[in-house]
């Protein structure tokens, strides 16, 4: 994933939690943790101490945030999610080219998972005008938000679900994405299993969070045995760009081999 450059439209999202203030304490909140943010990154990047620092300290940061009320799912909307719309659209890049590269371009289903107020998804609507896609998260506040998004053809459509029952049938979705949500699955290898049990022969996950933040290696090795899956078919990639991808990872599940349903 390459982030376009400054400038260029579009904005995105992450899942929200219920919590407590108003816009104004929302947009102080903002404020108070750019600068964290910052000094998180330069440590994780410097040093090895100071990595597991930033860590335990990243995480600290994204609890409080994540405990939004459903009035500060608005807040998020309007000042947080803005200041991702360069990953997002790197996101969006990378989206389209996967399903190029698997020739799924046209009339493709895609399901963003933890959608947040839905404006990966639109992005994906905008790009891929024949493509099914469905925005799934946990939160009825974020996807009220998301809602104003949906067109009345069911083309773009937003649903409350969880992420580890997922509401499609086996082997139905081209491709999965997920951006930032990944750090707060409570099992993820359960939900690693619904991905693998959705996606289509041939198709693929995408699923990018904050470093400090997601799985190690090993866990995600872990993970991939709880799911059965193979070592291949669940893997770790750094994101590919300017200094600001370093703070983000990748995590890519790939669908049964095309060649696996003639044994069917």
């Amino acid at each position: 994933m390459r982030f376009p450059r400054r400038g260029a439209a579009g904005s995105g999202s992450k899942r929200g939690q219920p919590g407590s203030g108003g816009s104004g304490s929302g947009r102080g909140r903002v404020k108070r943790l750019l600068p964290a943010a910052i000094a998180l990154g330069i440590l994780a990047i410097l040093t090895s101490p100071g990595r597991r620092a930033a860590r335990s300290v990243a995480r600290s940061i994204d609890a409080r945030v994540e405990h939004f009320s459903d009035p500060e799912s608005r807040v998020y909307a309007r000042f947080l999610a803005p200041l991702l719309s360069r990953m997002y659209r790197g996101v969006s890049n990378d989206v389209v080219a996967e399903l190029a590269a698997r020739g799924r371009s046209r009339r493709a289903t895609i399901l963003d998972l933890g959608c947040g107020p839905g404006d990966l998804a639109l992005e994906l609507a905008h790009r891929l005008r024949d493509a099914r896609i469905v925005g799934l998260d946990l939160s009825p506040s974020m996807l009220q938000l998301a809602a104003r998004h949906a067109t009345t053809d069911g083309r773009l459509r937003f649903v409350v679900g969880n992420a580890t029952a997922l509401p499609f049938s086996d082997g139905t979705v081209d491709l999965v994405v997920s951006t930032l949500s990944l750090h707060h699955w409570s099992d993820p290898a359960a939900v690693f299993y619904e991905i693998a049990r959705v996606l289509k022969s041939g198709g693929v996950a995408l699923i990018y969070d904050i470093g400090l933040l997601s799985a190690t290696p090993n866990q995600v090795a872990t993970f991939a045995a709880e799911a059965g899956l193979g070592e291949d078919e669940l893997v770790r990639e750094r994101v590919k760009g300017g200094l600001g991808t370093h703070l983000f990872v990748r995590f890519r599940l790939e669908g049964p081999a095309p060649e696996d349903d003639a044994e069917f």
